[in-house]
């Protein structure tokens, strides 16, 4: 006879425990409810209030104000003070940015951040108003046409700096070191950013001055490399300079860092809702093996600049040489509005390869180098302009990177 199992001693707990159970869950489903309830009704009351408080100033401010620029007012300043690099972009805006990464706009070639309470420079570009006046990295402008530029947003104060070509535009510029401010009158002019410059020096040493990372930077060093015998062994070491190179396309970071690596991370970021790294692969274009790598920075140096910096000295395919750079380490992602307009909104943060964050800390150089002689630009004349953009094999910092690929010998002491 087979043994039954008699399941009534077991009958009465288990239906409690399943009346218990689904008590529980729908008492915890009605808190979650609850609070989500509260935290849709506080939403309302700080919406409710947000609509009060824009009527009493529409209503009662000195001046006339409409509920439109309120209201717009009120949405910049939401984003912005998030941190210094997200903002409301307005369709023209929006559309000034992106003429910007195509190489060519209308202003003074200069690359701004937002810092405390002015607008610090993060480094001229190249053949440009601001770079000829003789702007510095580091320099403050707090002014512009006479407007203080503490309550500014960044993109506001770029469409200030920004205008049609042959028209004027006053800056303030603060510079440590400076007893008073001093006014810079510049000219407007359409800004065409040369991406890559490169030349063959002492014989078998490549220079490459990288100013933005732009659209087609990529291919525009590979161009570079390909002319100058690189991939042919006619070159022994290369000499990359990032100085004063703000940064730009992030893509553009990713694919010169994938020239430089040819395996490995070249860069991982960690947003609140993904992370990501991204990869080098082995391709034709990969630098070759055996050739000398030195890559100049300096505080200038910022955002896709350190990515690229941070990849070559983490995987140790290069020597970092200058001082420390800028120190900007976050991803803004572009997120299109319904009014043609955009957040640019920080999504993210980045590393180097060894985890590093080097947000406000920079990329320290595996060897520190400063520059002796600092003649400002706006002491040279237009021709020793050229000769400097032309020459680099004048500068000092390239002369010391080129003793580092080419040693001179040491002489041994003959035996008598």
């Amino acid at each position: 006879m087979k043994d039954s199992f008699n399941l009534k001693p077991f009958l009465v707990p288990l239906l409690l425990s399943l009346v218990l159970g689904t008590i529980f869950i729908r008492h915890q489903a009605k808190a979650k409810n609850e609070k989500n309830t509260q935290n849709q009704s506080d939403i309302y009351q700080k919406i409710n209030l947000l609509t009060e408080v824009i009527k009493k100033v529409s209503d009662n401010y000195v001046e006339e104000v409409s509920d439109e620029e309120l209201m717009m007012r009120a949405i910049k300043w939401m984003v912005h003070s998030l941190d210094p690099f997200s903002a409301y972009m307005s369709p023209r805006e929006l559309k000034e940015m992106e003429v910007e990464t195509r190489g060519q706009f209308g202003g003074l070639g200069i690359e701004i951040t937002k810092k405390d309470y002015y607008i610090l420079v993060i480094a001229p570009i190249e053949d440009t108003p601001a770079w000829r006046a003789g702007i510095l990295p580091g320099d403050r402008i707090i002014k512009i046409n006479g407007e203080p530029t503490g309550d500014m947003t960044l993109p506001e104060a770029v469409q200030k700096l920004r205008g049609p070509k042959g028209t004027r535009v006053v800056i303030t510029i603060e510079r440590e070191g400076w007893e008073e401010p001093k006014d810079f009158e510049l000219i407007r002019d359409i800004i065409k950013v040369k991406s890559v410059r490169s030349k063959v020096i002492d014989g078998d040493v490549l220079y490459v001055r990288l100013s933005s990372f732009q659209e087609n930077s990529s291919e525009e060093l590979k161009n570079a490399f390909s002319k100058s015998g690189l991939y042919e062994g006619k070159i022994k070491g290369v000499i990359f300079d990032l100085r004063n190179n703000p940064g730009g396309l992030l893509s553009e970071a990713l694919k010169i860092g994938d020239i430089f690596l040819s395996d490995g991370v070249i860069v991982s970021t960690k947003g609140r809702r993904s992370s990501q790294s991204y990869k080098a692969h082995k391709d034709s274009f990969d630098f070759p093996s055996g050739v000398s790598l030195v890559v100049l920075v300096n505080q200038g140096s910022a955002s896709a600049s350190e990515i690229v910096a941070g990849a070559i000295k983490d995987t140790r395919k290069g020597i970092i040489v200058g001082t420390r750079t800028f120190g900007k380490a976050s991803v803004q992602t572009i997120i299109p509005l319904s009014d043609g307009g955009a957040l640019r909104l920080t999504t993210a943060h980045y590393y180097t390869p060894s985890g590093t964050n080097i947000e406000e800390k920079g990329i320290e150089p595996d060897i520190a180098f400063k520059p002796t002689r600092v003649q400002p630009i706006s002491e040279l004349s237009p021709q020793e302009l050229i000769q400097r953009r032309d020459n680099p094999e004048l500068d000092e910092a390239v002369q010391f990177a080129l003793k580092l690929i080419k040693p001179v010998p040491v002489q041994k002491a003959k035996e008598n």
